[in-house]
């Protein structure tokens, strides 16, 4: 059986990202957690690698972060593949976003924008009557620049840590986007350094992260997982930012897309006074206590999923943080007859760290005389309506709050 990465590769996390403080407290266990977003056309003959892992959170300013630092080439090898049009969820985020950059932004028009995690260039696409010059940079187009069919959008493949700004951009961005990038960064303080000092001095900063005040009071603990390594609040984002001399301007949460923290910022020239900054919402107590009416609530569910045991029951939607949720049930999810899918192109895949085999939902005659659960449940408004339509015997879903 595979262990997973060397000890010498993992790194432990022992200070504060946010503010350097060494007060860190381990808030949630979570041992031998699979990785996700593994999936192949033949089920896996060995199971996968797994790591230890948990969530520390600051007692000095709030801050939460990942217990230990897997290597990038395990969390983001040849199989991990998110693109952003292929997910209507993200597609519907990035729609929120847009918005929230119109009321930044107002009837502004920018020399050059710059998006730090461009993914498939589905933002950059929607801002194209917003700036001149439209600049993206994200690994996963390293040497893969020539099959950029944008002719108009400009990518870097590699890291922004990596990046030579005066070489590399003929001018200064005035528009920074980052779109779920900011929480797969160990050093989230150097790299906003960098593109504050790089930026243009009127340049408009908008940013977003899942929120760790969203996580918590919709008990999502299962959005804990190795490729998030920061777990921002407002508080915490608002401190950051000020400490960098940054401007704050306002912030905004997306409660269907992650519960997604949206912050804008601008440059400002000198460092800021760190005044009034309230303490964050949920401190290490209150979020093991929600943790644990979170495994509470998994485990019942886990009972009444055992009970349909030699029925006919399917999961519908193949996400990729299906791995986790199964987790944190204690089930490998072998019950299943399979997890159905919209996505034709997954038919007959595999989970690497899952059991059923993935089918396009089309060829599911039986779902009326089926048990349904929604496994993708950050997409449970969608795969519900098609549900209610299709009516099954029985839907489950796993959390109390959609």
């Amino acid at each position: 059986m595979s262990t997973g990465p060397s000890p010498d590769d993992v790194l432990q996390v022992t200070e504060c990202a946010v503010c350097a403080s060494r007060q860190l407290e381990l808030a949630i266990d979570l041992p031998q957690l699979p990785l996700t977003a593994l999936y192949s056309p033949q089920p896996f003959a060995e199971p996968p690698a797994c790591h230890d892992q948990g969530l520390l959170v600051c007692l000095r300013c709030g801050h939460a972060q990942a217990a230990y630092q897997l290597p990038q080439s395990l969390l983001y090898g040849s199989e991990y593949g998110f693109r952003t049009s292929d997910s209507g969820t993200a597609r519907r985020g990035t729609d929120f976003f847009v918005g929230a950059l119109e009321r930044y932004a107002g009837p502004r028009r920018f020399k050059c924008v710059l998006d730090w995690g461009c993914n498939d260039l589905y933002l950059l696409g929607r801002l194209e009557s917003r700036a001149d010059i439209r600049i993206g940079v994200d690994p996963i187009w390293k040497d893969r620049e020539h099959e950029n069919a944008e002719s108009s959008i400009r990518v870097i493949g590699g890291t922004l840590e990596a990046l030579d700004f005066p070489t590399a951009l003929s001018v200064r961005p005035d528009l920074v986007v980052c779109r779920h990038t900011l929480e797969h960064i160990a050093t989230p303080r150097s790299i906003l350094q960098r593109l504050l000092e790089h930026a243009a001095e009127d340049a408009l900063f908008v940013f977003e992260t899942p929120g760790l005040d969203a996580l918590v009071r919709r008990y999502r603990f299962d959005q804990v997982f190795h490729q998030h390594l920061q777990y921002f609040n407002l508080t915490t984002f608002q401190r950051l930012i000020a400490e960098l001399g940054a401007e704050y301007l306002g912030f905004q949460e997306n409660y269907h897309d992650w519960g997604a923290l949206l912050v804008a910022f601008q440059k400002h020239g000198k460092q800021a006074i760190v005044q009034n900054v309230s303490p964050a919402p949920f401190g290490p107590s209150e979020i093991i206590a929600r943790y644990e009416v979170f495994r509470d609530q998994l485990s019942v569910f886990n009972e009444v999923l055992q009970s349909f045991a030699g029925t006919t029951v399917y999961g519908y939607g193949a996400a990729q943080m299906l791995p986790i949720l199964a987790y944190h049930m204690k089930n490998d999810l072998g019950s299943l007859a399979a997890i159905l899918d919209d996505d034709q192109e997954r038919d007959g895949w595999y989970y690497q760290n899952l059991i059923p085999p993935i089918r396009y939902s089309g060829t599911a005659s039986d779902l009326q005389s089926a048990t349904v659960l929604v496994t993708a449940v950050d997409n449970a408004g969608p795969i519900l309506s098609k549900l209610l339509e299709q009516r099954p015997r029985h839907i489950m879903y796993p959390f109390s709050v959609i």
